[in-house]
């Protein structure tokens, strides 16, 4: 009789061992740092110049994703002030690290500025969009 229990005990001992071990309820991970970024969408086929700002808590660095344009950034606190110049499209203009990417809605976008090719600045903002994904 004392070899059975101790047989059962055993077998019951090992059986919450392995479900333990094989359990899915990890704890979750800390923040992901990653890479957002910011895409325009332009009204126009000429623009030449952007002057944006992104804001959003501790933005690390940015990285120039057309190395032909001229970019400018200017880092103050959570805002980056940006200046593109070149022949601009709708597409990638940067990106940008930051220690939380799950984070993205903290993070936007806003066009000040855009100018034609011939540097005239337009008179209206009216259909450009900055997205931060």
């Amino acid at each position: 009789m004392l070899n059975t229990r101790l047989y059962v005990v055993m077998v019951l001992a090992l059986g919450l061992v392995a479900g333990i071990a094989c359990s899915d309820d990890e704890t979750p991970a800390g923040p992901t740092a990653g890479t957002l970024s910011v895409t325009l969408t332009t009204p126009n086929m000429d623009d030449g110049a952007i002057l944006f700002e992104v804001t959003g808590p501790d933005i690390v660095s940015v990285t120039v994703t057309v190395p032909e344009h001229y970019t400018h950034v200017g880092h103050d606190g959570s805002t980056l002030t940006i200046v593109i110049v070149g022949d601009i499209e709708s597409g990638l203009l940067v990106g940008f690290d930051v220690p939380d990417a799950s984070a993205v809605a903290s993070y936007s976008a806003t066009a000040l500025q855009v100018a034609d090719r011939t540097n005239e600045l337009r008179g209206t903002l009216s259909g450009y969009d900055l997205t931060v994904e």
